[in-house]
This record gives structure tokens, sequence and C-alpha cells, in this order.
């Protein structure tokens, strides 16, 4: 069948809201009730909502981040507990049509507004604007920052509902749950020393300050951004509604996935899985068939489905939580610690790869059986991390610049940024090849260590860290001057970053690969025995 329009699924909903009226009297009872709560609910929240409105900005930021976070998250966590309680939405229910889940997806999105929660947080979400609506840019701003959470919401339910049928099915949830277990036993104690050094100042304090964390998260950009445009912080205002936009991509990215072959067809997953593995990323498809091209091709698969590898990237989300979203718990502003958010950040997605070839473990005979270069098989690892490491680098320094407010830095925070991850990338592109030492092996838990490698371990990366940190100081002392002194020196250091950023690499990848044709078998015999 031809991909219905978003009417077609508007009117679908309807239609079986009303089919489903006329079937059981008790589902009209249980609707009434429904539709009467939820109208207390608006008057009750949307009034107080649009009283805000005329008070201090101070009053009403907390109030309306704070619980408009928990709104989010409200939406996402309970169909865990609640299950099918929209048995309308269900994508199943699409298998046998044919509808291509580019279509599915905004069509059930439509659908998941029309019913009474979406109807009421879409009216909620009205109400905020108006509490934001300092100024007539500052209402304009919000009615697309508000309508961007609203929709974060009832996507976060559809993917929550999607996924946990399937998800919780599969071994590989055992792996996504020892990721967020992880994530958040790095994140806890740092979060409780602040509620405890917050505890002494009272609730109403400590609710303020967890509002302003909260505006630093994914639940909380959107409002946040609104916030911060009636205020007049256009920059940081402009940042967050970004990330906000960001985060609906993701989830939305993330319902389609779910969604696997249920909605798309038997004849659209034929296709899907047929070409499933032409498919990789906008630039290596676009790149020239080499073994260099076809290692990467394989690298961004990891990046992408190994729980080893998602931990690592997972993990990435610490540093921002470190250098941001803590300082402005503390209370004063954020000061100059997001300036260091992109150069930490490239020190540790360039690090990363230092051991990545053990993550091949037995597989890695693939490229000495079939002669691969050395080169290109550093080369390729490279490239994979490049294509998505470098656009985050990007976006970490220069928000990370503003929100330290000193774009005037942006030159310097750049430098330094492209200095460490070019330094990283060549010491992991050598020491992978020269020094591996024993990782999980595929399908393990990310945090198990073998047995023996923890010497090994710690000396290894004591080691890559320091030559990293060495080979990026040419850049870093500049970038150092420009935040003590003189700006204009981090032009100098943007330079030399710039420089090193495409230096670095390529002689890592020379040599390593040198190393690696000398020493492939002992290679394989290090890392095929984990």
């Amino acid at each position: 069948m031809n991909d219905p329009s978003l009417a077609t699924f508007a009117r679908l909903r309807l239609t079986l809201l009303r089919n489903g009226f006329r079937r059981s009297p008790w589902q009209v009872v249980a609707f009434v009730l429904g539709a009467v709560w939820a109208a207390g609910l608006v008057v009750t929240l949307g009034g107080g909502l649009v009283a805000l409105r005329f008070s201090a900005l101070d009053v009403a930021r907390p109030v309306v981040v704070g619980l408009g976070a928990l709104a989010v998250l409200g939406w996402a966590l309970l169909p865990l507990v609640a299950f099918g309680v929209d048995e309308t939405l269900d994508p199943a229910r699409f298998a046998t049509l044919g509808v291509r889940r580019r279509r599915l997806v905004p069509g059930l999105l439509l659908a998941g507004l029309l019913g009474l929660p979406g109807t009421a947080t879409a009216l909620l979400g009205a109400a905020s604007v108006v509490t934001f609506s300092r100024s007539l840019p500052a209402a304009l701003f919000a009615v697309p920052a508000l309508a961007v959470a609203v929709l974060t919401a009832v996507a976060a339910s559809r993917a929550t509902t999607t996924a946990a049928a399937s998800l919780l099915r599969r071994r590989r949830t055992r792996d996504a749950l020892v990721i967020a277990g992880g994530l958040l036993l790095v994140s806890a104690g740092p979060l409780l020393n602040v509620v405890a050094a917050r505890a002494g100042q009272g609730l109403v304090d400590l609710a303020r300050d967890a509002a302003a964390v909260a505006g630093w998260t994914p639940p909380g950009f959107a409002f946040a951004a609104a916030a911060d445009a009636a205020g007049g912080q256009w920059a940081r205002a402009a940042l967050r509604l970004a990330l906000a936009v960001a985060v609906l991509a993701l989830v939305l990215a993330a319902w389609s996935a779910a969604l696997g072959p249920a909605g798309t067809g038997p004849s659209a997953h034929a296709v899907a899985s047929a070409r499933a593995d032409e498919r990789h990323h906008p630039l290596l498809d676009r790149l020239p068939p080499t073994p260099a091209v076809a290692v990467a091709v394989r690298c961004t698969r990891y990046w992408r489905r190994d729980p080893r590898y998602l931990m690592s990237a997972a993990s990435l989300l610490v540093v921002p939580l470190l250098l941001v979203v803590l300082p402005l718990a503390q209370g004063g502003g954020a000061g100059a610690w997001p300036l260091l958010t992109g150069p930490a950040l490239a020190f540790v997605t360039g690090w990363s790869l230092h051991n990545d070839v053990a993550y091949d473990h037995s597989a890695f005979a693939l490229h000495l059986a079939t002669g691969l270069r050395g080169r290109d098989d550093r080369a390729g690892r490279v490239l994979a991390a490049v294509v998505w490491q470098v656009p985050v680098l990007l976006v970490a320094a220069v928000g990370g610049s503003l929100l330290a407010g000193r774009p005037d830095l942006l030159p310097a925070v750049l430098g330094a940024t492209l200095a460490l991850f070019g330094a990283a990338l060549a010491v992991s592109s050598v020491a992978s090849a020269l020094v591996p030492y024993p990782a999980p092996a595929p399908g393990a838990n990310p945090f198990q260590s073998p047995r023996g490698a923890s010497a090994a371990t710690v000396a290894v990366q004591l080691g890559t860290s320091a030559v990293t940190t060495a080979l990026a100081v040419p850049a870093l002392v500049p970038a150092v001057v420009a935040v003590l002194g003189p700006a204009w020196a981090g032009w100098i250091a943007l330079a030399l970053g710039a420089a090193g950023a495409v230096l670095l690499p390529w002689l890592g990848v020379v040599q390593g690969g040198a190393v690696l044709d000398r020493r492939g078998p002992e290679v394989l015999a290090r890392v095929g025995s984990s």
C-alpha cells in the first residue's frame, strides 16, 4: 500500500477511539473519568503556570524546569510499569501493511498527541509558553522550545513502549543494564556530594538547585531554553534549544530502531535486510572501497552494536556532568570549567582506541589471513572514530566556550581540543599494536577484567596518557596563555592544534602500521587468548 499521510493516522486514531466507545460502555465511563481528571489537572497546573507569568523569573524558572523535566521522565518511564495501556498505538498492527518506518514514526507520534495524556501535556506546554512570555521575542522562542518538549515526552513514551516487549527478552538487555548501572555508579558519588552539601540550605534551595541541574539534562533542555530566552540569555537559550532538538532526534531514531520489522511490512523488511550491510555511514558510503574504508565500516558497526564500545561512548557523558552540571549545581555559575569540556572529551575519545585491537579478540586473525596491511588497519580504526567523534568535539568546544561566557577563547579551546585528539589518536595507533593487553571478550561483561590483565592495564594506560599529553603540549601552552592572558594567543593554539590533528594521526598510522606488520602474530596471540 502507499504510505499513509499524517491525516490518515489521525483519523485512524479517532476512529478506533470512537469504535471503542460503541463496543463497551465501560470504556465510555473510563474515558469520561479520565477526561475529568485530565481537565482538572490542566486547569490546576495550567492556572498555576499562567500565574507564574506575573512572578519573578527566578521563581518561575525552577518550578517550570523542574516539573517539566519530571513530566518528560514520567512519559518515558510510565510505560515500563503500565505496558500496553494504549493498544491502538501498537506498531505491530501495521506489520502487514507495508508502512515504512519514516512514515510510521511521525504518524504514531501524532496519534499519541491525540489521546488524553497527549492533549493535556500539549495544553500545559501552551500554558508554559505564557509563563515565559516576558517579551515578544521570548514568547516566539518559547513556542518551538516547548513544542519540542511535548514531542520529546510523547516520543519517549512510544519508544519505551515499543522497545519494552522485545528488549526485555534479549540477552543484550543485560549489557544495557550493565552500562546504565555503570554510569549511575560513576555519577552517583558526585551527585550525592552535591545533595549533601546543599541539604543544609533547606528544601527550597535544594529544589532550586535540583531544577538548575535538570536544565542541563535531556528532559529539561527545552524548558530551560525557554527560561533563558525569557531572561535575555539568548546564546545559552539557543544552545539548549539545539540540544533539545538533538535529544528529540535521538529519541525518534531510537524509536525507529526499536520498531524493527514491526510495522515495516514483509516486503519492506526484506529490502531493509538485504540492504542492511550496504548502509554504513553517510561519509563512508561516499569513499572509495579501499581496505582502510572496509576496516572503518566494520568498526562503525562495533561503535553502534558492541556493548564494550557502547560503554566507552556512554562514559563520555560523565565529562560534561563533572565539568558543567556539577559546577552549576554548586551555585555561582559554572565558571571556567566548561572550557575544559572539549579538550577533556578529545583526550578521552582519542585515547579510548589505545587498546582497540584487543576488542577484536580472535577475529583479528582475519586481518592476518587476508594480508591486510598494518597501515590500512590503523587508518580504518582512526577513520571510524573520526566520523562520529569530531562532530561531538566541535559541539563540546563551542558549547563550553559559550557556557563559560568566553566566546573569545573559542580558538584556544578548539586548538587544545584538536591537539589532544590528534595526539591521542597517534598514540593509540601505535600503542594498540605495540603493547596490547587483554580486554573483555565479545559478548562478555564490558566491566569484566581478564585475569592477569590489571597490572598491564594500569601500566599501559598511564604510559599512553603521559605521552598523549606530552605530544599536545605545543598547542596546550598557548591555549593556557590565552586563558590567563591575551586571548589572541588562542589563534596560535588553533594553528598548532589543527596542524597536530592532521600530522600526528598520520605519523601514528604509519608507525603503528609498521609495528603491526612486524608483530601481527604476537598481537594475535596476546589478544586472542584473553
